[in-house]
This record gives structure tokens, sequence and C-alpha cells, in this order.
């Protein structure tokens, strides 16, 4: 089993992500850390305890993290994810508190299992940032950091050049793709190859009752609405189930190395990720870090190891 945090901010993509993980055998989940990014970071970490709660594992510990970005203001998506995050579904006020900081669950965590720890990013890159200033080095001594974030070539989904986790704090997802870590990017252009048909979910959960299923069925409404507004076809892409499933079988997704950094600033390009194309034979000349960066999924891959993990 790899052991593996997961640094969220639950929305639904990442509630489903995270039931993908706990039905992966392959995965030893150490803890979830919380952010602010689709929800407020109190609701981030009520809807973590609370997914949690749904499918019995308690044991996993959920810790706190950034209420807002490194500079400036929070920014959320209540039209994507409906008012408290797990779109129409309502699941019952968690039991569990809280179990402590994130920044120091997230150094502990890596230092106590050096070379081995995945960590798993699917919301903004806050608390990343904030262990790697408190403790430099730290994220170096990942196995490796997974991060679904930033888009390559294609157009953004919070401004024309910006993916939303990369926008909600530029500074810190510059901070850490810049830090030396073993870095595994999932682009946008990447998670929009995955889409999920609302009628292939429906028939997955036709005749089941259980609670489970129940959730999936409503969590899914208010994206599946959203999506299908914009794109013209029910369903959802599913940007954050990417990131477990190249956790669990890197194979999934055809990678390429490529020379990257992140805009900090700019009225337009806050949050840009800038891919240093130039052909030039001495990597020096080029700035950025070298990241392998997904550009190809196996989707009838995905979608059967998806659907057989958040469904089990």
């Amino acid at each position: 089993m790899r052991p593996v945090i997961l640094d969220i901010d639950p929305g639904v993509d990442d509630a489903l992500a995270l039931l993908m993980a706990v039905h992966s055998p392959e995965l030893e989940i150490i803890g979830l850390t919380t952010t602010s990014g689709n929800m407020p970071l109190d609701q981030t970490t009520e809807n973590a305890l609370k997914v949690l709660e749904l499918v019995g594992r308690t044991d996993i510990p959920v810790c706190m993290g950034a209420a807002r970005p490194l500079v400036g203001e929070a920014r959320h998506a209540y039209e994507v994810h409906g008012a408290e995050g797990l779109g129409a579904a309502e699941l019952p006020d968690p039991e569990a508190m809280p179990a402590g900081d994130a920044i120091d669950f997230l150094i502990e965590g890596i230092e106590a299992r050096l070379g081995e720890v995945i960590v798993v990013a699917t919301g903004p890159l806050t608390n990343l940032a904030m262990a790697e200033a408190k403790r430099p080095g730290i994220l170096s001594q990942c196995r490796r950091l997974v991060i679904m974030g930033g888009v390559l070539h294609e157009p953004g989904n919070i401004s024309p050049h910006t993916e939303f986790n990369f926008h909600a704090d530029p500074h810190a997802a510059r901070q850490v793709i810049n830090s030396g870590a073993n870095i595994a990017l999932i682009p946008l252009e990447a998670a929009r190859q995955l889409w999920l048909d609302q009628d292939l979910l429906e028939a997955r959960l036709a005749g089941r009752t259980d609670a489970l299923a129940r959730f999936c069925a409503a969590a899914t409404q208010t994206v599946m609405a959203f999506e299908t507004q914009l794109y013209g076809r029910r369903g959802m892409h599913l940007h954050d189930p990417l990131a477990v499933g190249l956790s669990i079988f890197p194979a999934l997704c055809e990678v390429k190395p490529m020379f990257i950094d992140v805009e900090p600033e700019g009225q337009l390009t806050s949050g840009q990720l800038v891919v240093d194309r130039r052909p030039f034979v001495i990597d020096d000349h080029l700035v950025g870090r070298q990241v392998e960066c997904a550009v190809k999924v196996n989707v009838p891959g995905f979608l059967e190891l998806f659907l057989d993990r958040l469904l089990q």
C-alpha cells in the first residue's frame, strides 16, 4: 500500500475523489488536509468529515489548513458545487472533529516516512506552500506530489487562460511548482478528457437504494446541471478523481516533461501556467522547472476504475 495524504477542498469532485481513494486497496490514506477553495475552509472541512462518516472511515484524521490564499481574498465556486459544496446531497452533521493543523500534519506525515508519501492535491496549493515555507525542502521529501491544476494551452475555466485552483492562489502555485518536488501535474486539458455521462452514472446506480448510491446521485446533480448548460450534454468532468487515479495507476496517463512556471500577478493572467516551449538545447536557458504533465488519458480504463471504486 502507498501512503497518501489528500489535500482537498470538497467540492463535489473532491468528494468523489475521496470516495474513490478510500475504496482503493492500493492506498493507505494517512489523513486529509483541507483548504479554502471550492468552499470556505469551515465548509470544506465539514464536508470531508461528512463523506468519511458516510463510508465508515472515521479513523482517517482531517486537519484544517488555510482559510485564505497567501495573497488577496478567497474565491469560491458555489454555482458549480451548490450552497454547501456537496450538490443536492444532504448528510448528517459529522460527529468527528478536525484533528489538528494541516501544515504541521503535512510536515510530520512526510518526515515520518521520508521518500514514501504521495501527496494528492486537488484544491488551491496554499497548504503545501505554507508547509514548504515552514520547513524548506519538505515537499522534495515526498515520493510524489500529484497536482490537479493549471492549463497548458487550452482556454481556462475561471479566466481566459487560468484554471480555478491556480487562479485561487497563484502565489502558492508558483512556490509549489518551483519547490523541487517530484511533481505530476494534471492540467485542465487532461481532466477535460474525462466526461462522466449522466446516463452512464444513472445506469450504474439503477436498483441501488443504499446511502452511498443516494449520495452519489444527489451530489452530482448540481455540477451536472451546471456543465450541461455550459457544454450542451448531460454529465460532468472528473477533474479531481483523475489525480487519485494517477496515484494508483500512473500508466492511466501519458505524461510529457515540460518547463513550466506560474504567473502570480496580472488582472487577466493571475494564475496562468506558463510553458517554455522555446527549442533550446541548453535547459538552463528555459524558465521554470521541468515537471511531468499529463497529456493523454486512458479514458475507458479510468472510467471503469472510477465507477468500480466509487460505488464499491
